[in-house]
């Protein structure tokens, strides 16, 4: 993977806007692997593809690229928020290709964050554009990056540094069955996992996860049973790999 971008993609370019568009697809159509795959390539899509720049050609995994000089940690700028939320409620969102580099552009990381992550609760709708902006009434919205598992966030560049191939994608494709569940199930599942991860240890007891309820419970407030949704998402949790049952109600991460 070559880390370095090729300038002269942008020479006829005048607009700044229009220079970083073509050197990041232009890097990334030469670099770029499939991560739901064994396909070593993506393809770009047709101009004016709606959240969609690249696709796999070999399982149709799709891909939105977003460029930064300095990538944002909390929340990341998006388009409509109708279409974004459109999109995660029929299981079509894309997954997110974050791409950092220097004014220079070389590239600093790559992050994917997994399109399973992308659940109602992580999209936050921003106060439509005001009455004077040339798109009066627009309503866009972020995705709230501070909300998602940090399993959900799979490095291929790290620091100026290729991850191996092999792991970037054992580690995307862990999470692949959950395409398949309704979003309402992912969202308690990747929940669940947020939880997990944010207890900070290797190793939990049940008893330290219902201690969240309250959590739990804000997050869906409409069900009266919390708990058996709780042990029902580590199941998922176990099946996934994520986890490991200890016995007599422990669980260690795999990870």
């Amino acid at each position: 993977m070559d880390l370095i971008c090729d300038l002269s993609l942008a020479e006829h370019y005048k607009s700044a806007s229009q220079r970083a568009r073509v050197l990041s697809e232009g890097w990334f159509a030469r670099n770029a692997y499939c991560l739901a795959c064994d396909a070593d390539e993506v393809r770009a899509t047709a101009a004016n593809t709606r959240a969609t720049d690249f696709v796999c050609p070999k399982c149709s995994h799709r891909y939105e690229l977003k460029t930064f000089e300095r990538r944002p940690r909390g929340s990341l700028v998006d388009g409509a928020f109708d279409a974004m939320m459109q999109r995660v409620l029929s299981r079509k969102a894309p997954t997110l290709c974050l791409l950092e580099r220097t004014k220079d552009w070389e590239i600093r990381s790559f992050a994917a964050i997994h399109s399973s992550f992308l659940v109602p609760e992580v999209v936050e709708k921003r106060p439509p554009l005001g009455p004077n902006a040339r798109r009066a009434g627009w309503v866009g919205c972020n995705i709230r990056l501070d909300r998602i598992a940090s399993d959900g966030e799979v490095a291929v560049v790290e620091k100026g540094v290729v991850q191996p191939v092999a792991d970037v994608r054992r580690r995307f494709q862990r999470f692949l069955p959950l395409a398949k569940k309704d979003v309402k199930q992912r969202g308690w599942t990747l929940l669940t996992l947020q939880m997990v991860r944010e207890l900070g240890k290797a190793t939990f007891s049940l008893g330290d996860i219902y201690a969240l309820e309250s959590e739990f419970a804000i997050a869906y407030p409409g069900n009266r049973h919390v708990r058996d949704k709780i042990r029902q998402q580590l199941q998922i949790l176990l099946d996934l790999g994520v986890l490991h049952f200890s016995g007599r109600g422990h669980y260690r991460l795999s990870d």
